[in-house]
């Protein structure tokens, strides 16, 4: 059997296990102004990551301080936004200082309905069950299945054993909604960590798996590198047949252009459950597959179930 074949056959097996499991729909997120995000570090990042560069914390919303934090989420309570994502540089060590803005977690639950989803980098347990007790309704974290890939990509030194303590701290933590991020490509466009990332993933029974690619960002070292869809595609359905009970969720990050529609169309072939930011190939693969749409304004790493229905 060649490649593509192999390819179309798990697409087909994807498929299935998605429609048995969760019916023939798909949900198209949309972020925007009905979900920004914040960094708490503004546009620190004590990493130089090769397919970043501190490129993308520099388009969001700086909070550095927790008054500021409570500030700009009050102001986007009032202009109608949804949730918030909470997220930041990170540290040397993998981390996104989160620590200090607790109290202003728990403030901002106390004060708004916002939806509140931090991205945390590495965290142990006493961070988790912190983050819990503020009322966040969902952590997202990047995993990184090769030791060598994150030498090589973010600069630094973890092991599979920091991702899988970190998702391990936030199951023990009782946090409802865990969604891991994987990037596919990430060591310069091949798959080279996303097999053992998957693994890593599986020491917990994760509510939502993310599926992102590299994304050739101007500005960065890794500029002209793009990501093969069909690569992209296989591992996104390895992980709907490895979490056949999981929300799968296609990422925002996935290139860009008629590559960018490529995955798509495959994706939404393949089952995929969530869609963030759809192409019109989504869409015309969802109606031509005969899917039920619906609609949310937020980020994928939201479950169906904490929100309403367009």
């Amino acid at each position: 059997m060649n490649k593509d074949a192999e390819l179309q056959e798990l697409i087909h097996r994807s498929r299935e296990i998605s429609y048995r499991n969760f019916g023939r729909n798909i949900n198209f997120y949309y972020t925007s102004n009905y979900f920004p995000a914040v960094s708490v570090t503004g546009s620190y990042c004590a990493l130089n990551c090769r397919h970043c560069a501190r490129v993308l914390i520099k388009r969001l919303t700086p909070a550095t301080t927790p008054e500021e934090l409570v500030r700009a989420c009050l102001k986007f309570h009032e202009q109608g936004s949804v949730g918030v994502l909470i997220t930041g540089g990170c540290t040397r060590d993998g981390r996104v200082p989160l620590h200090g803005f607790l109290d202003a977690i728990r403030e901002i639950k106390e004060r708004t309905d916002l939806i509140l989803i931090a991205h945390t980098g590495i965290v142990g347990y006493d961070e988790a069950k912190g983050l819990k007790g503020v009322g966040i309704d969902g952590v997202c974290v990047d995993i990184v299945g090769s030791e060598e890939t994150t030498k090589e990509i973010y600069g630094i030194e973890l092991c599979p054993e920091d991702y899988e303590k970190t998702l391990k701290a936030f199951e023990k933590a009782r946090i409802g909604n865990i969604s891991p991020h994987l990037c596919v490509g990430l060591h310069y466009g091949r798959l080279r960590h996303e097999s053992n990332a998957l693994e890593i993933i599986s020491s917990i029974n994760p509510s939502n798996v993310v599926i992102i690619g590299l994304t050739n960002l101007v500005g960065t070292p890794m500029e002209r590198i793009r990501i093969t869809p069909g690569d992209l595609i296989e591992i996104l359905c390895l992980t709907r047949i490895k979490f056949p009970g999981s929300y799968v969720s296609l990422g925002c990050a996935r290139g860009k252009g008629e590559l960018r529609a490529e995955i798509d169309k495959l994706a939404v072939e393949a089952g995929v459950n969530n869609v963030a930011v759809p192409t019109l190939s989504a869409y015309r693969e969802a109606k031509k597959l005969n899917l039920k749409i619906r609609e949310f304004k937020a980020c994928c790493a939201v479950l169906p179930k904490q929100l309403k229905t367009e």
